[in-house]
């Protein structure tokens, strides 16, 4: 499970946010597709916190939105992002100082 990996930088650095959770879990895996329960699952939150939390990263360009139902969705980490490429430079810069301690 995600949350137990020991692998939540943003949230050690910046403090607890179900944004900042959600955002390592997609940093940590950029090419995987998950629902909210998927994604409510890997963070170890409840899915109503997930549904009203995914929404605000797909409105910062974020995550993106897929629609694979009538009304289900599947989000992932929006790599065409340039803030999101910072981000994975700067996630993958602190998971190296993490792994020399």
């Amino acid at each position: 499970m995600f949350h137990n990996s020991g692998v939540v930088m943003f949230n050690k650095l910046f403090g607890p946010s179900i944004n900042l959770l959600i955002l390592d879990m997609f940093l940590e895996n950029p090419d995987k597709y998950m629902n909210v329960r998927e994604i409510a699952r890997m963070v170890s939150k409840n899915p109503g916190s997930i549904s009203r939390t995914v929404p605000q990263l797909v409105e910062l360009g974020l995550l993106e939105q897929v629609r694979v139902g009538k009304n289900i969705y599947a989000y992932h980490l929006n790599t065409g992002s340039e803030i999101v490429g910072l981000l994975m430079e700067f996630y993958s810069r602190l998971r190296g100082l993490a792994d020399e301690r």
